[in-house]
């Protein structure tokens, strides 16, 4: 059974490594990964590492929308390579929409993603708002999508 805990500095190579697994299979260009060392250096808000088996096999997190009040970005999510279709990608997103949806700031949670992930978005419950050809790399589009939160009673 997948945990998810918080990221700390001794996770970064695991999560580089899943990175890579992800390279060049058109979810992440080669020259992302700059901005991901970067991001995890400089976290804007709450990163996870999803652990099965005593291995990293997984990580994500969210921030705060840098201009639009009660979003909240999910930033980096992956699952590695290897593990893609086991459910992880699917427990990553829950459990990350469960804690946002527990702070009452937060209506909507946002992702920018790729058109090879889309699709797992929109079966996840999430609208495309735009999509902008080659928005992260030539022939990675970006894809805006988004899903409102569960209501909390006041």
């Amino acid at each position: 059974m997948p945990i998810m805990r918080s990221y700390s500095a001794d996770d970064r190579e695991a999560c580089l490594g899943i990175f890579d697994s992800n390279v060049p299979s058109g979810y992440f260009a080669a020259h992302e990964q700059i901005e991901f060392k970067s991001f995890l250096d400089h976290l804007p808000g709450p990163y996870f590492v999803v652990e099965e088996d005593d291995e990293i096999v997984a990580c994500g997190g969210f921030a705060a929308h840098r201009s639009e009040a009660g979003v909240a970005v999910l930033c980096w999510g992956m699952v590695t390579r290897k593990r893609h279709k086991s459910g992880l990608g699917r427990f990553l997103l829950m459990e990350r929409l469960r804690r946002l949806s527990n702070d009452a700031s937060v209506r909507v949670a946002v992702v920018n993603t790729s058109q090879h992930s889309s699709g797992f978005f929109t079966k996840m419950g999430f609208e495309t708002h735009r999509v902008v050809k080659d928005g992260f790399c030539p022939g990675i589009d970006l894809h805006e999508m988004r899903v409102p939160l569960p209501t909390r009673p006041a």
